[in-house]
């Protein structure tokens, strides 16, 4: 994608300590996406409020469509549904989470 202009990126917002799951998840994926070029950030807040994102997790295509995730209480997914209202919110949300994060390899490093 990185070839044709195009970029693939998220910023995942966690809490310490990470659950046994999450580390897999960094060391097994996240590196290997890191290094096919996609811009992967994390927001820490264990010592810090939020800083104004929401609790619903979302995908953004093309800054226009949003997706949102929908889980259960133990963190299965239950759905994804389209959001037909304004993406603006959206888009802010995208600009706080990208100014708040560091990109993964400092988070991982430090």
């Amino acid at each position: 994608w990185a070839s044709e202009g195009k970029s693939v990126g998220r910023v995942h917002v966690v809490t310490r300590p990470l659950s046994d799951y999450l580390r897999f998840e960094f060391e097994y994926y996240y590196r290997h996406h890191v290094k096919a070029g996609e811009d992967i950030r994390i927001l820490d807040l264990t010592d810090r409020e939020n800083p104004g994102l929401p609790d619903q997790d979302f995908w953004m295509f093309d800054e226009s469509k949003m997706v949102l995730l929908n889980y259960r209480a133990d963190g299965t997914q239950i759905n994804r549904e389209l959001h037909e209202g304004d993406p603006e919110p959206y888009r802010q949300w995208k600009r706080i989470a990208v100014a708040e994060s560091v990109p993964f390899l400092e988070y991982v490093s430090g």
